[in-house]
């Protein structure tokens, strides 16, 4: 109520099922909320929270002071509240350290945290909790809960008859006090936001996404105006903490899509020609295979186009090197023309392929071996849930030694 979105903004973890911040979750100052149903969703958070606090390490050593506030123009102050923190331990151990981060240097940078427990013995690691400078207690059942917090048994003497009695400790002196009860916690909220709009307070970007959907389509992309027609859009992708759109640069070299059947390999040859055709900047030349061989549909080549961009389907067949049909040696030869982009699609890494496609989209398989032979880096394949392999369209961007996970968009048609 004090502060605006401008100044201050809140991450909400809740490992207690994810009803704690949901009337909260719709304050102008929240830049996220996540629950302990979606593990994924929660290690986004914890990931965005370890590449802000780099960032504002990045601000102030840049401007050379020492702390966030002497900045020109600092960002505003983060609150990161847990509540369970005890859950969030147990069931995310190996992301402690980068609290433990938050808690020691955080305070310097403008971020601050805000951990609830009902069981602190233990459970707050000693160099978080040199670096806790106020502790609440409320009403206890363990006189040893009591003294971990506050330094005294109080706080387990407090009678169940008075809810929202607790004892604060500031580092010197422990003062009891009676919480004050929000009657109407969606009220509240509406009338923050009215007065945030009143003041046309900007609504602050989130500092993370949900994970990649399972679908997706032409109006998920975001598109700008003045995007280049040699740009493509053709999937969202996820680098673990923000989803965005994924572009293929058709301009320069070539690109390898490689998948089993069912994949979505099609599906993304023809969302590509579908955007090409529709910019009219580039000779389009499609090859895909039939019964009767494969047939190459040229378009309307133009002389006023000095790229011409080959997209192949089914290409294995074209591309083995002992093939003696008429596309395999022309393919060949597009491979190596600098005025020519080949966008070929096959089911298995061919090396004469690969060798000439620094940029590439792989589908895995669930087959770790083979996947691994595909380019896709390990971690990446961490992430995958099982149902992510049979997901159409699902696959990894490798482009500039960089990988990532996406999800293609359904091509919807000429």
């Amino acid at each position: 109520m004090q502060y605006s979105p401008d100044d201050l903004h809140f991450v909400f973890l809740d490992f207690k099922g994810g009803s704690t911040f949901n009337a909260l979750e719709h304050l102008p100052h929240t830049v996220g909320n996540v629950c302990d149903l979606d593990l994924f969703h929660a290690i986004r958070a914890l990931n965005a929270i370890e590449q802000e606090l780099v960032r504002r390490e990045a601000l102030v050593s840049a401007e050379r002071v020492s702390r966030f506030d002497q900045l020109v123009r600092p960002p505003a102050r983060l609150v990161v509240v847990i509540d369970e923190f005890h859950a969030l331990r147990d069931r995310l151990p190996d992301y402690m350290q980068r609290l433990n981060r938050l808690a020691s240097l955080g305070r310097s940078l403008g971020m601050h945290l805000i951990v609830c427990t009902q069981y602190p013995m233990g459970q707050v690691h000693a160099d978080m909790k040199a670096n806790i400078s106020l502790s609440i207690c409320l009403r206890v059942t363990d006189q040893m809960q009591s003294n971990e917090l506050i330094g005294i048994r109080d706080a387990a003497l407090i009678p169940p008859s008075i809810p929202g009695a607790a004892y604060c400790n500031d580092g010197q002196h422990t003062t009891p006090f009676l919480c004050s009860a929000v009657r109407d916690v969606n009220r509240l909220v509406r009338n923050i936001g009215t007065a945030a709009r009143f003041h046309a307070c900007k609504r602050p970007d989130l500092l993370f996404s949900e994970p990649l959907t399972q679908h997706a389509t032409q109006s998920d992309l975001s598109i700008p105006s003045n995007q280049s027609w040699h740009n493509v859009p053709f999937a969202l992708a996820d680098d673990g903490v923000l989803v965005y759109t994924a572009i293929l640069d058709v301009s320069q070299q070539n690109i390898a899509i490689i998948g089993a059947y069912g994949s979505g390999k099609t599906n993304l040859l023809l969302h590509c020609a579908r955007w090409l055709y529709d910019t009219g900047c580039a000779n389009i030349r499609f090859t895909r295979k039939t019964e009767h061989g494969m047939v190459t549909d040229d378009g309307k080549p133009l002389p006023s186009h000095k790229r011409t961009i080959w997209i192949v389907d089914d290409a294995n067949e074209a591309l083995n090197p002992f093939s003696s049909a008429p596309e395999a040696n022309e393919l060949r030869e597009a491979l190596v023309n600098p005025n020519i982009t080949v966008i070929a699609a096959v089911e298995k890494p061919i090396s004469a392929l690969l060798d000439r496609c620094p940029t590439r989209v792989a589908f895995p398989c669930g087959e770790r071996s083979n996947d691994l032979m595909l380019g896709i880096p390990g971690a990446i394949l961490d992430g995958f849930a099982a149902d992510d392999y049979t997901l159409p369209g699902r696959g990894v961007l490798m482009q500039q030694a960089k990988a990532c996970p996406i999800q293609c968009v359904e091509f919807q048609g000429f």
